[in-house]
């Protein structure tokens, strides 16, 4: 039963990886970038969703509450930022994510959460501490936007008023991703499976050979 579940799992696992690496094609074969572009959110929703699913099924009962605890706490800063340019600096969303509420994708606090929860499954392979964790965790997550956000700008994700990523924007991240991690910490919460780093690899793989290959 035990191999069973292995194999299905690295089925999903494999899944992720096929879909991002069509996905980089995609982008960088003018023809297809449109059609790319325009399934990003989708394609986002549904990988998500299986990570989500994979990870919860490992988890301990407080995984669904940290995950909502986090969706709405990154929801509402990303709104309150949109709005005053005080917490990331002044910028505004492209329509390249999806439905908006409130001028910020839905998605969007989707994507902290899984970004968030990657990060602490690499974290806690370093070390057990839990401060020193979501220590290791938030400057994970800093290290993505650094590599994130040049791309993100090219493809419509969002603009920056002033055409320069300001550095409170990066300051954020890290702060977000630390109180984040530490409330995953207080709510002890556990995962054992792995799919988050997984998805957070991928997602890494995806934006830099973008940063250097597409125009």
């Amino acid at each position: 039963m035990e191999t069973k579940k292995f194999i299905i799992l690295n089925k999903e696992i494999a899944f992720l990886y096929i879909i991002f690496f069509v996905g980089i094609i995609g982008h960088l074969y003018e023809p297809l970038l449109n059609l790319m572009l325009s399934l990003t959110p989708a394609t986002l929703l549904i990988a998500g969703f299986i990570v989500l699913f994979y990870s919860y099924k490992s988890s301990t009962n407080k995984f669904l509450l940290w995950a909502a605890l986090t969706y709405v706490f990154t929801f509402i800063l990303e709104v309150a930022g949109v709005k005053t340019g005080f917490i990331f600096g002044d910028y505004n969303y492209g329509l390249t994510l999806g439905i908006k509420l409130f001028d910020v994708p839905l998605i969007i606090g989707f994507n902290w959460v899984l970004v968030i929860l990657g990060s602490i499954s690499i974290s806690r392979l370093i070390t057990s501490n839990l401060v020193l964790s979501s220590f290791i965790a938030a400057f994970i997550a800093f290290i993505f936007d650094l590599i994130l956000e040049p791309i993100a700008v090219r493809l419509n994700y969002w603009t920056w008023a002033e055409g320069n990523i300001p550095s409170q924007n990066y300051i954020a991240w890290f702060g977000i991703a630390f109180i984040s991690a530490l409330i995953f910490a207080y709510l002890k919460v556990g995962v054992k499976s792995k799919i988050s780093l997984h998805y957070l690899l991928v997602q890494f793989l995806f934006f830099i050979i973008l940063l250097f290959f597409y125009r």
